[in-house]
């Protein structure tokens, strides 16, 4: 695992292969292990940046100094796109990922070379109906703590309240390991998570869809046509309504997580769509 400073906090990242630069944007309560099936494959054509986004599922905590709101988070990527001496890349984004990448696409769209999505928020759906709860849950005293303690019993991480909606393919014990273990194992990594969703608002996705539709860069949309309950595919051909350069997938056999659900046909098309 590699890191890099940004004002004085550690964002770790992996990094694969050479080639143009593709950075990956993971949803809440993920981590860069969510891409694990697909990087091999891109990897062998690209240059594929893998950071582990203070989302949840991070390994190392940041401060309470640093901004996670929806605007924050958007200068978060912009500084790491500095940190690694970028000037432009190609994003790969999934679940709160994608509403994330929306807010910073639209204020630096000369950073991007293109943009590929797949199931998120979008217009007034942030956060999904099925978690708004979480917003005052996170408030409440020793919420935090019990969540961590019923991630424990590892069943628990296939109910609809935690993760059962995301995935088809995922079984308890990966998603412990690759989404869950760091915030059950660390109070300031749910510190973190709480302030993320503290700052979920439709107002800046909202806004994001506005001045998105002056981005000309060409855009993927990959989307799960399993994701009945989060995301369903009217919010789907929503956010592709917004761009003028964009196609648009829908990718069967998945739910939120293509990525994990169906990488075959998941990288497939992103080599398609990167080729062009």
């Amino acid at each position: 695992m590699k890191n890099v400073n940004i004002n004085g906090n550690t964002i770790e990242y992996q990094e694969y292969g050479t080639g143009q630069p593709l950075i990956f944007i993971h949803g809440t309560l993920s981590s860069g292990q969510t891409w694990r099936k697909i990087i091999p494959s891109l990897s062998k054509k690209y240059r594929c940046i893998v950071p582990e986004w203070p989302f949840g599922g991070h390994k190392v905590a940041v401060s309470q100094q640093v901004d996670l709101s929806p605007n924050g988070i958007s200068d978060l990527i912009y500084q790491f796109f500095v940190a690694m001496n970028l000037s432009k890349a190609a994003i790969i984004c999934n679940d709160t990922g994608g509403a994330y990448t929306q807010i910073f696409a639209s204020k630096h769209q000369e950073m991007i070379s293109q943009l590929v999505i797949s199931n998120c928020e979008g217009f007034e759906i942030f956060p999904p109906k099925k978690f708004q709860s979480l917003q005052f849950m996170v408030q409440v005293p020793g919420y935090l703590w019990t969540m961590s303690k019923l991630f424990q019993y590892k069943p628990s991480l296939k109910w609809d309240l935690s993760f059962g909606l995301l995935s088809n393919a995922l079984n308890p014990e990966e998603l412990y390991e690759h989404y869950a273990k760091h915030f059950v194992a660390d109070d300031l990594i749910r510190e973190n998570f709480k302030r993320l969703v503290l700052g979920w608002n439709p107002k800046y996705t909202e806004k994001a869809a506005t001045d998105l539709k002056e981005f000309n860069k060409p855009v993927l949309i990959l989307w799960g046509m399993d994701d009945l309950d989060m995301f369903p595919l009217e919010l789907g051909e929503r956010i592709r309504n917004i761009f003028p350069n964009v196609e648009f997938v829908k990718i069967e056999n998945a739910k939120t997580y293509v990525q994990e659900d169906n990488p075959q046909d998941f990288v497939e098309k992103i080599h398609q769509f990167l080729e062009v």
